[in-house]
């Protein structure tokens, strides 16, 4: 069965969910994000926490080098991952956790329903 639509987080392109995701590569793509201070991935510096598949569903966590990290490098490393997560095979969902970080909650809801509040408008600007 494929679904299409605006709900759909691979933009629209069909999803089969007769597809399995695969943990590992989910880990090996979120993995791969590189931090943009430093350009290294976040697997090479060890802060990709884990990986959880229910069906569709998946949920990646994450931490950084420091919980006081700025929101701008936080919030593209979560969207980098959640975007690149998204166009896997099987992929329903996302959900992107970043843990231990004294933003989490707001760079948590721009990062996963794209909400520009006060908290994160004026730290995400590219």
């Amino acid at each position: 069965m494929t679904r299409k639509g605006p709900g759909n987080p691979n933009g629209g392109a069909p999803v089969n969910r007769d597809v399995q995701v695969d943990p590992e590569r989910v880990r090996r793509v979120a993995g791969s994000v590189k931090d943009p201070e430093v350009r290294t991935s976040i697997a090479e510096l060890g802060l990709l926490d884990e990986v959880e598949v229910d069906g569709g569903r998946v949920t990646v966590r994450f931490h950084l080098t420091s919980p006081l990290c700025p929101a701008k490098f936080a919030g593209a490393i979560g969207q980098d991952i959640r975007r690149k997560v998204a166009k896997l095979p099987g992929v329903e969902a996302v959900e992107v956790v970043l843990v231990d970080h004294f933003m989490a909650e707001a760079l948590h809801r721009l990062i996963n329903e794209g909400d520009r509040s006060a908290e994160t408008r004026g730290v995400m600007r590219r």
